[in-house]
Formats: C-alpha cells, structure tokens, sequence
C-alpha cells in the first residue's frame, strides 16, 4: 500500500516496516528521526530524543546531490538585496546541469516580496532588508518543497543569514 507517510525502526540489521511516498518518520535507539528524499536534496532531521532499547541509532544527515552549492551564489544575491536595503527581495539557486542563480521579476515593498516560483529550487532566499533575519508566519506559510530556505537581514551593517 502507498501510504503518504512511512512508519519505520531502526534495527540492528536494517531498517524495518513501510515507507511513505513523501517522508518516513523512523524510530532508533537515540530518538524519532523524520527523513525524506528529493531529487535534489536528502535529509535526515531529529525530531524528538529519547532512549529505545533494543533498536540501533541513527545519526541526522543533510544531502545536496550535486554537492556544495558555491559561495559565489551567496555573494550574488547578497549583492541583488544591497542595491535597495529597504525592501525585501527575493533570489533562489536552481539546479539544471550545473548550480544557477534565479532573480524572477518581484514586486517589493519593506514587508513583503511577491515573485512567481521557479522550477528545480535547492535554495530559496529573500531579504527582510535593514530588519532582523528571522522567518516569519508567512515565510513559513511559503515553504512546502524539499529544499533549504534562506532570510538575509540587517542590511544596513554586516548581514545575518537564517537558513533552515
């Protein structure tokens, strides 16, 4: 059966039970673990610790497919936010036969960005401007895809960057 989420132990010799089609929940000797795979990224995260005798341990793991993502994209967008520090902005790194940088046409204001979304995204950023980098209850609204998400703030000094 194809069930949307998988149940899973982690045993001595193996992984035991049912995977899900978007994301596995697995239980291990040191925690509940949630992991899920994408074509671009594979990530496992703790979500509660705990003892489980009798089962074997799990250690988190974060996957980028195509490896690092390189700096220079950082140092681009960190160069599209400070040409207008009191709007938000938005950039994203994409995948297509190489890393590349995607600034789609946005309409911007001090408290909000609106852009249409690319395809094949590893790393979705945007600026909160001179304001605290933090994710706020739209940003995590936003984010439903498997990929990592950015916030650049306090553009006006030296930039804090947020990512999860």
């Amino acid at each position: 059966m194809n069930r949307p989420v998988g149940y899973l132990q982690k045993r001595p010799d193996g992984l035991d039970g049912e995977r899900g089609l978007y994301y596995d929940y697995v239980l291990a000797s040191n925690g509940l673990f949630i992991e899920a795979e994408g074509k671009l990224i594979a990530a496992r995260v703790p979500v509660a610790a705990c003892e489980v005798r009798g089962l074997a341990p799990l250690e988190p793991r974060f996957v980028l497919r195509y490896g690092r993502i390189p700096q220079r994209f950082f140092d681009l967008a960190l160069s599209a936010f400070l040409v207008d520090t009191s709007k938000e902005r938005y950039v994203a790194v994409t995948w297509q036969d190489g890393y590349h940088l995607y600034v789609p046409e946005q309409e911007t204001e001090a408290a909000k960005v609106e852009y249409q979304m690319g395809d094949s995204i590893v790393l979705d950023l945007h600026s909160h401007g001179k304001m605290e980098a933090w994710f706020s209850t739209k940003d995590n609204e936003d984010e439903t895809g498997m990929k990592l998400y950015g916030v650049v703030g306090k553009l006006d000094g030296t930039p804090v960057v947020q990512l999860r």
